[in-house]
């Protein structure tokens, strides 16, 4: 079972090439293990673009991006990771969860 936490909410999530995602929203928090499996971010319309995800001013995109890419967290959260390999991760995992 997961749940969600929101003590992170709000701050800025960046990719390694300085590209500026969106905010976190929630963290998904497996409840067996009690490590956060993913960062649930609120994208900006730039980001949702780039990720292909529908975006509109009374509806925010929406990505889960995998704690494993996380390299650094203060007041931002820094990928270690280039939106370019997070979209191909991104694609990979979309892939995995339906076989």
């Amino acid at each position: 079972m997961q749940f969600a936490e929101s003590v992170f909410q709000g701050r800025m999530v960046v990719a390694a090439g300085g590209q500026a995602l969106g905010n976190v929203e929630t963290l998904s928090i497996d409840s067996e293990t009690w490590k956060i499996d993913t960062i649930q971010v609120k994208l900006t319309s730039e980001a949702a673009e780039l990720f292909g995800v529908y975006w509109n001013y009374f509806h925010a995109g929406r990505i889960y991006v995998p704690t494993r890419l996380v390299h650094s967290v203060s007041d931002t959260v820094l990928l270690s990771v280039t939106v370019d390999e997070l979209r191909e991760v991104l694609a990979q995992d979309a892939a995995s969860a339906t076989t």
